[in-house]
């Protein structure tokens, strides 16, 4: 189990960084320099597919579908044209199904009409979970064991991590946040974190007299292997992802 603490910083900068706003048409580029992440993710109720283009790397251009050029998925017996999504400076395609079942297959196909390539990843949702504790509104003091539960699981081809994050006020009414990461984490149902093992809570500048608000992500992630053809260090993972309800964590006894 790897641990890392960190200040939470605006989930905008960090899907900025790293990630260019300039666009290609897919036409201009090779398929071999198609760089791809391919993911499926579910919280439960449905899962979506999403499928990023790159020209060659991360960092590289986005890369925009030429007409003749398609990415599809397939689920269930289903198959669904993925749709642009080009918000915030980035461009995505995704297509959502109503499913969320362990080991759902999942076909994405990308289909090159001035090639004629056909690139397929499979990839397998793992087991759904769900987070039995914290429980809503229960409170903590900032020395106490926070005893963190879930629905286990013993597939060996699967990686389970999560990240506690909590929300306090500093003294100018500020939002300052604590933030913990475990990764690879055995997916037994219990982890036990001890909030005094925590950086930030002796900072000057938190308002002691307010309480934090705090909660639990997790992530339960297979990956799966590419087309070939993609270039080098294209990805592909199916995810099962939780929130625990929100909980107290106190400054003052």
């Amino acid at each position: 189990m790897n641990l890392k603490t960190f200040s939470a910083i605006p989930l905008s900068l960090s899907l900025l960084a790293g990630c260019s706003s300039e666009t290609t048409e897919s036409a201009n580029v090779k398929t071999e320099a198609i760089w791809a992440d391919i993911y499926v993710t579910s919280q439960g109720e449905d899962s979506r597919v999403i499928a990023e283009l790159n020209v060659s790397s991360r960092n590289g251009n986005n890369i925009k579908l030429s007409d003749k050029d398609k990415l599809h998925a397939t689920a269930a017996g289903i198959t669904k044209d993925l749709t642009i999504d080009d918000g915030f400076l980035d461009i995505d395609y995704r297509a959502t199904f109503n499913v969320a079942e362990k080991d759902t297959r999942f076909v994405v196909t990308l289909t090159r009409a001035e090639s004629n390539d056909t690139l397929q990843t499979e990839l397998l949702l793992p087991a759904p979970f769900t987070i039995i504790t914290p429980q809503k509104n229960q409170s903590y003091y900032k020395q106490d064991t926070v005893e963190i539960n879930w629905t286990p699981d013993d597939a060996t081809d699967t990686r389970l991590d999560a990240l506690l994050t909590i929300r306090c006020k500093n003294k100018d009414g500020n939002e300052e946040s604590i933030a913990q990461s475990y990764t690879d984490l055995t997916d037994d149902g219990n982890l036990s974190v001890d909030l005094s093992s925590l950086d930030g809570f002796d900072s000057e500048t938190l308002n002691d007299k307010k309480s934090c608000e705090a909660d639990i992500y997790m992530e339960r992630i297979r990956y799966s292997s590419l087309d070939t053809k993609y270039a080098e260090g294209s990805r592909a993972r199916a995810i099962q992802e939780r929130y625990s309800d929100k909980f107290e964590v106190r400054l003052f006894q």
